[in-house]
């Protein structure tokens, strides 16, 4: 009986403790709501440092961090010490739980990502962090179901300008490959702007000939982008209102060497829905050796096929294929996919 209600009081003690604020988080707050960011850092570092701290602390001390780098980015959105705020708040966002305060943060820390993304001159790995911000402060709001409509139009805000500066860029490419890995570049960050899609459309029309292969000529080369393990070209493309008959040439970076089925070729259309290839007749390359005895020597040949097709790393294939879909199905994209890769030609409205 002594035992059980031992327990009891030291449970009630440490709610007391936990539940109480010692002088140095009060000192915070005070510094906190007179918009003195730093010295309130620096009180709550103190107070949780010592261990006694307030149920609401991590409300406050992440409050504070948001609000201190919100504003540093006033003072120089491409500061090197907003990295390190934005990392610290991060540590704490997963305890924040006022959720008033918690629309504060988000509000602060998107108004460091609109700085950033609305920086002039500002690199693609800037933009992103800003970006990131104001997608982090819109996932903590809406867990605490918070109202994220500011923090969103912030988003919208951010996209247009940066939207505005990026897109005139990209356009300026006279190379078909090079302007569409500048415009998916700019897709990543703005991936519903309007204007963008128009242009990505247009894009994607003049390069089905081509393989996306984004090279050394690219500039600022994203992984992000370059992400398709099977890369597609169509030199042939014959499309009506219920079909398409073309010829697919496949580029392999899987590092795999592997089959080429046809029947897992499907084209999607802009509303998700699908219908797959009809044909199996094609090529492959592949390496043989020719030559007379003694001169013998390696050559790139190739190799036509019915049915399943060898396609090597980094060699090609060809398959001539057909499409057929109902009235009102739109295509947006072909896909080939296999336990190696994925690739998707996209072909522009």
């Amino acid at each position: 009986m002594k035992t059980k209600t031992l327990l009891v009081l030291v449970a009630a003690s440490a709610v007391m403790f936990a539940g109480c604020k010692g002088a140095n988080e009060k000192r915070g707050d005070s510094y906190l709501e007179e918009g003195r960011y730093q010295n309130a850092i620096n009180s709550y570092l103190t107070a949780k440092s010592k261990g006694k701290i307030s149920d609401e602390f991590y409300d406050n001390f992440t409050l504070a961090i948001a609000k201190r780098a919100e504003v540093e980015s006033k003072k120089d959105a491409q500061s090197s010490l907003i990295h390190g705020f934005f990392e610290q708040a991060v540590q704490y966002l997963d305890k924040v739980r006022n959720t008033e305060k918690a629309v504060e943060i988000g509000e602060a820390l998107s108004t460091v990502g609109l700085n950033q993304a609305s920086s002039e001159g500002a690199d693609l790995g800037t933009i992103i962090d800003g970006f990131a911000k104001i997608d982090t402060s819109i996932s903590l709001i809406n867990r605490l179901g918070g109202d994220a409509s500011k923090v969103k139009a912030f988003r919208t805000q951010a996209e247009n300008v940066y939207v505005s500066h990026a897109l005139p860029e990209a356009l300026e490419e006279s190379d078909p490959v090079v302007k569409e890995y500048n415009l998916l570049a700019v897709e990543l960050i703005a991936p519903q702007n309007a204007d963008l899609k128009k242009e990505l459309n247009k894009s994607r029309l003049a390069t089905r000939p081509y393989f996306l292969i984004f090279g050394e000529n690219i500039p600022n080369k994203s992984p992000l982008v370059d992400k398709w393990g099977y890369i597609m070209a169509l030199p042939t493309f014959k499309m009506s209102a219920t079909s398409i008959n073309a010829e697919i040439q496949f580029w392999a970076s899987t590092g795999n060497n592997t089959e080429l089925d046809p029947s897992l070729i499907k084209l999607v259309s802009t509303k998700g829905d699908s219908v797959f290839a009809k044909g199996n007749k094609g090529w492959c390359e592949a390496e043989v050796i020719v030559g007379k005895k003694g001169q013998e020597k390696v050559e790139k040949k190739q190799k036509p096929f019915t049915g399943k097709g060898k396609l090597m790393n980094e060699f090609l294939c060809s398959v001539n294929v057909s499409f057929s879909y109902a009235n009102g199905f739109v295509p947006d994209y072909i896909e080939y996919k296999d336990q190696y890769g994925v690739g998707r030609k996209y072909l522009g409205q």
